[in-house]
C-alpha cells in the first residue's frame, strides 16, 4: 500500500477518506492509531481496511509480547497449562490470532505478568521501595517482584534460624520469573541471608548474599546447602554416602570435611535448613 491513498471523491456532505501509512510493528499504539483513521472514514470499507491493518499490527506486538515474557519455557509446557495445542500459542505468538479472554488470564499467570502488560500496557514492574513491603518470614511476591526477607542469622542465635521476626533486616526484590522459572521454585518459603567465615572460599566469601529453598531441606539433592551444627549456622557442601552416611565439607581445602552418621546421637543438633540456591558477590 502507498504511504497516502485518497478514495474516490463521496457525494453529499461525506468527507474524502485518506489513508495514513500502515503502522509498522514497532508502532506503540495501533488502537490510537486505529480510532484515528475511523473518525476520518467516509464508508464501511475504508473502516474495515484500517481496522485489518491496526488488528494485524496490534496481534504482531501482542505475540512478540507473549513470545518475550515466556522467556525459555518450552511451548508444549505453556500449551499443557494453558489446555490448548501447542500450534495455538505458536501462532499467538507470530502474530496470527488472539487468545480468548479465558486464555489471556491463564496466559498471564503462567508469565507472572498481566493482561494489561500483555494487550500493550505498561509493565507491571516497577519495584516498590523495600521499606514500603512489610517484612516477614516468608517471601511475597507484589506484581512482577518477588520480595525475599534477608535475615541476620546473628540475631536469631537460640530463637530458631529463620524463625525469628526481628532478626529480618530487609525484604529484598527480585523478579518473578526468575524465581519461578529460572530457579524453578514454584513457593514462597525461601530465605535471604549473609555468608559467616572463609570456609567456602574461594567461591563464597563473607558477607555474599545467599537465598536459600526452605523446602528443599532433605539433602536429596547433592550441592551447597544451609545446615545447622552444634547451634551454628553455616553454608556447606553436601554429599549422600552409601550407608545413611552425609559427607558435610567445604570448598576451603584448610576445612576437612566431617560425615554425619544415619544413626547420629539424637541430642546432636545437626540439620539441613535448605539449599542453596542463588549467591551475590560483595566486593569490599
Amino acid at each position: 500500500m502507498s504511504t497516502k491513498e485518497t478514495a474516490p471523491a463521496q457525494t453529499g456532505d461525506a468527507k474524502p477518506y485518506s489513508f495514513e501509512p500502515v503502522p509498522p510493528a514497532s508502532v506503540e499504539e495501533p488502537i490510537a492509531w486505529y480510532l484515528r483513521q475511523a473518525a476520518a472514514a467516509a464508508d464501511k470499507a475504508g473502516l474495515k481496511t484500517v481496522r485489518t491493518e491496526a488488528r494485524t499490527a496490534f496481534m504482531r506486538q501482542f505475540g512478540q509480547r507473549c513470545k518475550m515474557a515466556r522467556g525459555a519455557r518450552e511451548i508444549n509446557d505453556v500449551a499443557a497449562t494453558v489446555g490448548v495445542h501447542r500450534n495455538t500459542i505458536w501462532n499467538i505468538e507470530r502474530g496470527d490470532s488472539l487468545p480468548d479472554a479465558f486464555e489471556l488470564e491463564v496466559l498471564a499467570k503462567e508469565y507472572n505478568t498481566t493482561p494489561a502488560y500483555l494487550l500493550g500496557g505498561e509493565r507491571p514492574g516497577k519495584a516498590q521501595p523495600t521499606a514500603t513491603v512489610p517484612k516477614g518470614l516468608r517471601a511475597v511476591q507484589i506484581d512482577a517482584f518477588i520480595y525475599v526477607p534477608l535475615f541476620d542469622l546473628r540475631s536469631s542465635a537460640g530463637k530458631g534460624a529463620f524463625n525469628d521476626i526481628e532478626s529480618v533486616v530487609a525484604m529484598r526484590p527480585f523478579d518473578a520469573h526468575f524465581i519461578r522459572y529460572d530457579l524453578g521454585i514454584s513457593h514462597n518459603d525461601i530465605a535471604m541471608s549473609m555468608v559467616a567465615g572463609v570456609s567456602m572460599e574461594p567461591w563464597l566469601h563473607s558477607k555474599d548474599a545467599v537465598l536459600t529453598d526452605l523446602q528443599d531441606h532433605d539433602a536429596l539433592t547433592e550441592g551447597v546447602h544451609m545446615v545447622r551444627l552444634d547451634g551454628a549456622l553455616l553454608v556447606k557442601k553436601l554429599q549422600r554416602l552409601p550407608g545413611k552416611i552425609l559427607r558435610v565439607s567445604s570448598y576451603n581445602p584448610a576445612y576437612e570435611p566431617f560425615d554425619i552418621q544415619g544413626h547420629e546421637d539424637p541430642d546432636r543438633d545437626f540439620a539441613v535448613l535448605g539449599r542453596v540456591r542463588w549467591a551475590g558477590v560483595t566486593f569490599n
